[in-house]
């Protein structure tokens, strides 16, 4: 028997009154469910995901059940609660359940002129003693030595922001000492600080699955692409790691470290969560990115005038990619109550803020660079970047509800912050 063209090898069940040696297999629920996955497979990047949505839309229905008996006795609200979630997208889910029922019911195109018709068909095939639902076992693969190292480097690679915090901790310590560092004292913090803020950022998205689900659905955790048991693995020894490092470079780092790790966990834990509330969420964040700052400084053994600009405007661009990040993710957020800065006063005026940001880091800038003895091609510099940053801001007030345009000018961003940091390093050349 040939495989038909809608189905994969791995999941293919053979059609109704098909033979498997003497028997003739019947229909069955769990045909049903099969083909509503696969419609909604349309907008799904794997299996799990279509599950996820098949799950997300019965709860709609009926808050608190999974059950697809659910769709089965009501498919004209199911067929509502695809229309609500999908908006424009919703036709291509109806059309392709509905060919999915038709192909494998082997129904009629007069009994299936749409989902709900398709779905009633199929119920009349059902064997009558048949009542609950058994899910299909999903046999999980085998599980390689390597596999833990590759979920490494799957994270490593999704949370490529951690290097905004190693790169503006360098630039710090360079500024501390007159760019003559001690490399193995540099290469110790650079661990350190690498993988506490890797970690945080691993534990941030273990406690932001279901709104990544929603607002980032390809992320490592989202799509299952790596088991949560690896996650809080790699998450557990990041964090061994970098308290361990930082004790043998010295408690003043051990204290930075442990201190960053709190703001860290006070940000995404869920009995505190503090990224629920956009006046904490910002301080948090802007206090962690300042306290990488003045760890360079403090390990290079000099808090001068330019490590506190460092600090200062770490701390005031990690607001830019926050609050970027915020308008990218309100549909998210507002699904799950979280009350960012965007979702209190929307999107537009929150652009207007954002935009102000680069402003107040080029009079900074400007206006005290000689306080930091640095050359007077930093103000040059500074003013060219910020005004490249807010003219980029200011186009977003066009398309704030394009979320992957925002999301390309938080990427751009993140390349401002590190031209800013390098600025600073140009600023200390003799001229």
């Amino acid at each position: 028997m040939t495989v038909p063209e809608h189905s994969s090898g791995d999941s293919f069940r053979p059609e109704r009154g098909s033979k498997v040696g003497t028997a003739v297999l019947p229909v069955d629920k769990n045909d049903l469910l099969e083909c509503i996955d696969t419609g909604l497979g349309v907008f799904a990047s794997d299996e799990y995901r279509a599950v996820y949505w098949r799950n997300k839309l019965i709860w709609e229905i009926k808050p608190g059940s999974s059950n697809v008996d659910d769709v089965l006795r009501n498919p004209d609200a199911f067929l509502k609660t695809i229309e609500g979630t999908f908006g424009l997208g919703a036709w291509a889910i109806e059309r392709a359940i509905t060919r999915e029922i038709r192909l494998r019911f082997q129904l009629e195109p007069s009994e299936s002129r749409g989902m709900v018709a398709a779905i009633k068909s199929a119920m009349s095939e059902f064997p009558p003693n048949q009542q609950e639902i058994v899910e299909i076992p999903r046999t999980p693969p085998e599980r390689g030595f390597l596999d833990p190292l590759k979920s490494f480097a799957i994270l490593a690679r999704s949370e490529y922001r951690v290097t905004m915090f190693v790169w503006a901790l360098v630039t710090a310590y360079l500024l501390a000492t007159d760019l003559k560092p001690n490399l193995i004292q540099l290469g110790e913090l650079v661990v350190a600080w690498y993988f506490i803020s890797f970690g945080v950022y691993v534990f941030n998205a273990l406690t932001d699955v279901e709104e990544d689900r929603i607002d980032h659905p390809s992320r490592p955790l989202a799509s299952n692409s790596v088991p949560v048991t690896d996650a809080w693995a790699i998450f557990a020894v990041s964090i061994a790691v970098a308290f361990e490092t930082s004790f043998f470079i010295g408690i003043p780092c051990l204290i930075l470290v442990l201190a960053s790790f709190l703001l860290g966990i006070a940000y995404s834990h869920p009995s505190i969560r503090s990224k629920r509330l956009f006046p904490l969420k910002v301080l948090i964040s802007v206090s962690g990115a300042v306290i990488v700052s003045l760890a360079g400084g403090i390990i290079g053994g000099n808090l001068d005038a330019a490590v506190y600009f460092s600090a200062t405007f770490f701390g005031l661009f990690a607001m830019v990619t926050l609050l970027l990040g915020d308008i990218s993710d309100i549909p998210g957020d507002t699904a799950s109550g979280v009350k960012s800065l965007p979702v209190v006063i929307g999107a537009r005026n929150s652009i207007f803020f954002i935009a102000c940001i680069p402003l107040a880091i080029a009079f900074i800038g400007v206006a005290f660079f000689r306080m930091a003895n640095l050359n007077p091609l930093f103000p040059v510099l500074i003013v060219i970047i910020t005004a490249y940053s807010s003219l980029n801001l200011i186009s977003l007030l066009g398309k704030y509800d394009d979320y992957e345009f925002v999301r390309l000018t938080k990427s751009r961003m993140r390349l401002v912050h590190f031209a800013i940091q390098l600025s600073l390093l140009l600023g200390l050349l003799v001229l």
